[in-house]
Order: structure tokens, then C-alpha cells, then sequence
């Protein structure tokens, strides 16, 4: 009686710490998604001509570039979608979408992107704005560009505050999933996690990979679930709304990308246990056998 409540505790911790691995292999999961260099994985596979042609955005945005008094090449909007994806302009993406980061982390719910922000942005550009629409700029020029720029996208609308009241979230959530140490957190309580189970299961190590795997696998699952459930649906959709699919499935093939990754880390770890358990059966029978004779 006292043997087996003694390992109804330890069994209890055990199911209460394969749990907390599920959780934090999905919450590592989601973070990885919404990281900066995943956004821009995104927006350089996103079919922009597409998303935005025939709105009245789109059309007013090249209609302003194109009504600049030194411009001579007319601009489409497929041009300004291979600008975007040029190595260099993803650069300049990335670093405005790390200063709203940083802004978050440190709860500067006012920051936003400013025209003298969109100048530096310009003159460090200026090759590939040559390269790619002939334009060679003066500086009065350039801030021209730039306050035209801030006239169709409106920076001081693009606060944080004003992103995430859009978005509908408070900026915990935010704050938790951008945060550079977030990662590094849920990396090391994850091998806590492990440790534990190791340590609770150090008679019985391949059950500690059995506890480890099942919750790792199953995470895996779910997203990899997940993606291929919603990824086939951008082939039934048409018009805008399959446009706006392709952008979904672009998103759905990183959360296939990470399901099969964790599904096969927690499958790696479920066939370790199948092996050491048949090897300590063959081992057991062995010694039986000898005992026998």
C-alpha cells in the first residue's frame, strides 16, 4: 500500500509536466510564427499586386508617386512590389519592424514611424531607387518623397497604441510573443521540463522519453494538422478572397514547417523508448534464462 502511494505522486507530477511541455512547445511554436524574420519570410513570398490591386488604396498610392514633379517613370504597383522584395529594402522592413518591437517591450505606446525616420530610409535606398525607377534625387527631393509617403500611409496613425487598438488585443500578448527573450524562456524551461522528467523517471530512464515525446509529437501534430486542414482551402476560394487565401497559405506552409519539426523531435523521442525498452526486455529475458539454469 505504501509502494503504490508512493508512485501515484511521482505519476501525477509526471502527466502534470508532459502538459507543461504540450503548452510550451505550442507556445514556442506561435512565437517562432509571429517572429520579425517570419513576417518578412512572409511579405517577400506575398503576392502584394494581387492583395492590394483595384483597391482604392492601391490606386491612390501610385497615383501620388506617380504626381511627384521629378518623377518621370511611370510606377505600377508590381514595381513596388519587386522593390519591396529586394534583399536591401527587406533589410530596412526588418529594422522598422524591430523599432516597433523594441517600442513594445519597452511600453512606448506612442512610437511610430516619422518622416525623418522615412528620409533615412530613402537616402539609404537611394541605389536601388536608382536602379530601379531612374530616379536620382535631391535632398529636397527625397524629403519630398518622404512626406508624400507619410501622406498616403499616415505615420502618426501607426502609433502602437493605434496598431493594437486596430488589431483588437491589449499589449501583454504582444509583448510576451515579440520579446527577444521570450524564445530563450520557453528553450530553457523546456529543458527544465525534460530534466524534471528525467529526474523523476531516473530508475525507469526510457518512460522520461516516453513523458518528453508524446507531448512534443502531439504539439507537432496540431499544428501540422492545422496547416493542412486550412491549406487547401485557398484552392477553393476565387477573385479577392483567393488572393487574400494565397497570403493565409503562405502562413499555413510555416505552421506545416514547424509541425513536422516538433513532430518529428517527439517521434525521434517515442522510438528511443521503443528501442530501450526492447532492449532491457531482451536483457531481462536473458537474465531469467540464466537463473533457469
Amino acid at each position: 500500500m505504501f509502494t503504490v502511494g508512493k508512485r501515484v505522486p511521482g505519476s501525477v507530477v509526471s502527466v502534470l509536466l508532459s502538459v507543461l511541455m504540450f503548452i510550451l512547445v505550442c507556445f514556442f511554436i506561435i512565437m517562432m510564427l509571429t517572429s520579425v524574420s517570419n513576417a518578412l519570410l512572409i511579405l517577400n513570398n506575398a503576392e502584394i499586386t494581387e492583395l492590394l490591386e483595384n483597391t482604392e488604396f492601391a490606386y491612390y498610392f501610385v497615383t501620388q508617386l506617380n504626381s511627384l514633379p521629378f518623377n518621370d517613370y511611370t510606377i505600377v504597383l508590381s514595381d513596388i512590389e519587386d522593390f519591396l522584395k529586394l534583399e536591401t529594402v527587406s533589410d530596412e522592413i526588418g529594422r522598422v519592424l524591430n523599432n516597433y518591437v523594441s517600442a513594445i517591450n519597452r511600453n512606448d505606446l506612442d512610437y511610430h514611424l516619422t518622416t525623418r525616420n522615412m528620409l533615412g530610409i530613402i537616402q539609404n535606398l537611394e541605389m536601388e531607387v536608382n536602379r530601379m525607377f531612374g530616379l536620382y534625387m535631391t535632398t529636397e527631393e527625397q524629403i519630398l518623397l518622404a512626406r508624400t509617403l507619410d501622406d498616403v500611409l499616415d505615420f502618426r496613425g501607426m502609433t502602437v497604441s493605434g496598431i493594437l487598438y486596430d488589431v483588437g488585443i491589449g499589449i501583454m500578448v504582444p509583448r510576451l510573443l515579440l520579446s527577444p527573450y521570450s524564445p530563450w524562456i520557453a528553450i530553457t524551461l523546456m529543458a527544465l521540463t525534460m530534466s524534471l522528467i528525467l529526474l523523476i523517471k531516473i530508475k525507469t530512464i526510457p518512460d522520461a522519453f516516453l513523458l518528453s515525446g508524446i507531448p512534443i509529437a502531439l504539439s507537432g501534430f496540431l499544428f501540422l494538422l492545422t496547416g493542412l486542414i486550412f491549406g487547401p482551402f485557398q484552392e477553393i476560394l476565387t477573385g479577392s478572397l483567393r488572393t487574400l487565401s494565397r497570403l493565409i497559405g503562405i502562413i499555413m506552409d510555416q505552421v506545416i514547417r514547424y509541425g513536422i519539426i516538433f513532430t518529428a523531435i517527439g517521434a525521434a523521442l517515442i522510438v528511443a523508448y521503443l528501442v530501450f525498452k526492447k532492449k532491457n526486455k531482451a536483457l531481462n529475458n536473458r537474465k531469467v534464462s540464466r537463473r533457469r539454469y
